[in-house]
């Protein structure tokens, strides 16, 4: 790649052919690499162009490999700090927030104008990791949007749907890192009781480490009951909840 790089700007258009050729068998690697030269010649409009007219292909292995580039192309964007690029990543974010180098590109601005996008994109199970990244870096901030999602989460037609589940759990886990804003404790409090235990958990730990003393207590105990039949992954997620909370400072307090 150095040898194409060495010819600058007489390397824009017939590396600019390959990334937007189409490629029928899903094969992505030399688009990627052509998207990372033209990130080192500082042809970032040409990136720019190609991420803001998405093609959209039935077949589903050319797809993969289409959507591969695309996040290639935002995180040489993302690298580059190329500002122009922002608003058109928030979009691409909001409407597909499986992309997840676009999720990691978007992140790693660093500014809480994403941040609606980043909660959108916390919903979906490869981008998850990428989108906690990135709101764990903006902070507190984010707490509050994090929040109003939530009960529009709790309030749609397909709450009990795994999808909706997982989203609320991944909201509520985030909270308990990030800790909530004025007036967020009671938005939480109906999720301890939720059917699906998992949600109950992080509530519950919410409870423990945000929520008022007289709410700690009963979230311990909730925890504990579902820890005694919680599969592997939700007893550590609840065993490192129960770390954070200092369980035995609160039992030792209600004997007081």
């Amino acid at each position: 790649m150095s040898d194409v790089v060495a010819l600058g700007d007489a390397a824009r258009v017939p590396l600019e052919t390959l990334l937007t050729e189409r490629e029928p068998s899903g094969i992505y690697q030399p688009r990627i690499l052509a998207a990372r030269a033209l990130g080192a010649i500082h042809a970032n409009d040409i990136l720019l162009e190609f991420l803001q007219n998405p093609r959209l292909l039935s077949d589903a292995v050319e797809r993969a490999g289409e959507e591969a580039v695309m996040n290639g192309a935002a995180e040489v964007l993302a690298q580059n700090r190329f500002e122009a690029a922002f608003e058109t990543l928030r979009a691409i974010v909001a409407a597909r927030p499986h992309l997840i180098g676009t999720v990691h590109a978007l992140a790693a601005f660093g500014r809480a104008a994403a941040i609606p996008e980043l909660v959108t994109a916390l919903g979906d199970d490869g981008s998850r990791h990428a989108a906690e990244e990135g709101l764990r870096r903006l902070g507190l901030p984010a707490s509050r949007c994090l929040l109003d999602r939530l009960e529009r989460l709790a309030a749609d037609q397909s709450r009990h749907f795994e999808t909706n589940v997982r989203h609320r759990h991944a909201i509520l886990a985030m909270l308990l890192a990030l800790g909530l804003p004025p007036g967020g404790w009671p938005v939480v409090v109906p999720f301890m009781n939720d059917p699906d235990e998992r949600v109950s958990a992080a509530a519950c730990g919410i409870a423990l480490v945000h929520g008022p003393p007289i709410a700690r207590y009963d979230a311990l105990k909730l925890l504990q009951q579902i820890a005694r039949t919680a599969d592997l992954r939700l007893r550590i997620e609840i065993d490192e909840i129960l770390k954070c909370a200092d369980a035995d400072e609160i039992e030792d307090s209600r004997r007081i």
